[in-house]
């Protein structure tokens, strides 16, 4: 069935009207839907966008924009119905990673960014209702913490079971263009969204001072990746695992997935390994290879924990969205998975922040410094304080306040910070020593 948008309602309207449809007929295909990107959608988009992220390669910024509004707007949307819109080259930066290697960060230019954003709303409203329950990335109403719960449950209903760490490789950067657009054109027939669509995720790049067209994968940095990556591998693995679930696997089994990240519990160690053989299949049928070094199958559980450690051993760690999730042992006397910041990521903060006070060491702004680097740390806390892992939350405020501290005392012309004088100004700007931890049980 397709479905034909009207045009006297506002694109609002429209869209909850999509949404509503792809909620009740699963197998609904959308077609004439470009139109919902107009003038007033561009406009909200406009205001929604942070001013103060990074520019394009144009070094044209919101407020510039703004200055010419709805002259701009109307010519971006005379291109987008005309097909000759083309986005401009996204400037690629290299993020360092904890392991030593780098991550490409694409950053484009505001016009584009716009068009990024509206496509993004576009399809998060086509299929967002199609998601299934263990998709927990980028998606409204679920977190991370969400998915350590869940996490949580899943393993510990298995007291004899086993747990597969999974790490795809380049996730992101080895998406499939032509695959990607199958799996699209099976809910969307309107030719000139597909196109636009298409437009967008092969933008040239800017890398090392070249401009080369992008053949392949959705840069991360693009605000329209995010919803792109997550319906691939709701196809690619969600929909593929529930359905072997019903027909390959005898004891239980659960899946929680955070964007590229993610994690399969299993009741039985047999279906672990039939499903750990099978896996590196379905990924190359669509284009996607496994990492070895960063994917283990490991045996898990209270009675796998229990014999460990009466052998004296402990069962093996895995990394989940910035944990080492480890088995240990609860006052009751039983074992259950529990959670510990990562040790690189926790020092590549701390590293990260002594950077940023050392490069503002002699600003004039010690007040917005400090700020910001209290923003950052407040941040972490908030993401990393729960429960179980009270004591590196702990450490790390502890270390943050040393590395303020040490900051303060080498800015010259003042007068020597105390300890005391400096806890009392980080309290008074947010910098608590309390927190509560969020509940990983509820």
């Amino acid at each position: 069935m397709s479905v034909h948008s009207e045009d006297r309602e506002t694109w609002l309207t429209k869209l909850e009207r999509i949404g509503k449809l792809s909620a009740e007929d699963a197998g609904m295909i959308f077609n004439n839907l470009g139109h919902i990107i107009n003038t007033d959608m561009l406009k909200e988009q406009y205001r929604k966008l942070d001013a103060k992220k990074a520019v394009g390669i144009d070094g044209l910024t919101k407020q510039l924009y703004g200055e010419n509004l709805d002259e701009n707007i109307c010519n971006l949307i005379k291109r987008i119905r005309k097909g000759s819109y083309q986005p401009k080259p996204a400037r690629i930066t290299e993020i360092p990673k904890e392991d030593g290697s780098t991550r490409p960060l694409a950053i484009s230019c505001f016009e584009d960014k716009l068009v990024q954003l509206s496509v993004s709303i576009l399809l998060s409203k086509i299929y967002e209702p199609l998601f299934l329950p263990c998709s927990y990335g980028f998606r409204e109403g679920k977190s991370g913490h969400d998915a350590l719960k869940a996490l949580n449950q899943a393993t510990f209903r298995n007291w004899n079971g086993s747990v597969i760490e999974i790490d795809i490789r380049k996730y992101f950067n080895t998406i499939p263009h032509q695959a990607l657009m199958q799996i699209l054109s099976n809910k969307i027939s309107d030719r000139r969204l597909m196109r636009l669509i298409e437009v967008l995720i092969t933008a040239p790049i800017l890398e090392h001072g070249n401009i080369n067209q992008n053949t392949e994968g959705c840069p991360q940095g693009s605000i329209l990746s995010p919803i792109l990556a997550n319906i691939y591998l709701h196809h690619v693995i969600d929909e593929w695992f529930e359905h072997i679930k019903q027909t390959h696997i005898h004891g239980r089994a659960d899946l929680i997935r955070y964007a590229d990240d993610m994690v399969f519990c299993f009741e039985h160690m047999s279906d672990a390994k039939r499903f750990y053989e099978a896996l590196p299949k379905r990924l190359n049928k669509f284009g996607l290879t496994l990492h070895p070094d960063k994917s283990q199958i490991i045996a898990a559980g209270h009675y796998a924990a229990q014999r460990a450690h009466a052998e004296s051993k402990r069962l093996a760690t895995f990394n989940f969205l910035g944990f080492t999730c480890y088995w240990g042992k609860t006052k009751s006397g039983y074992w259950r998975l529990k959670f510990s910041s990562r040790k690189d990521r926790f020092a590549a903060k701390l590293k990260g922040l002594r950077k940023y006070l050392r490069e503002n060491l002699n600003t004039y702004n010690t007040q917005e410094t400090l700020k910001a680097a209290v923003s950052v740390i407040r941040g972490w806390v908030n993401y990393h304080n729960i429960s179980d892992n009270h004591k590196r939350v702990k450490s790390f405020v502890h270390h943050s306040r040393m590395i303020i501290f040490q900051w303060f005392n080498r800015k010259g012309g003042q007068k020597k910070m105390t300890w005391t004088r400096c806890n009392a100004i980080l309290e008074a700007i947010g910098l608590s020593q309390q927190y509560r931890a969020k509940s990983m049980f509820n």
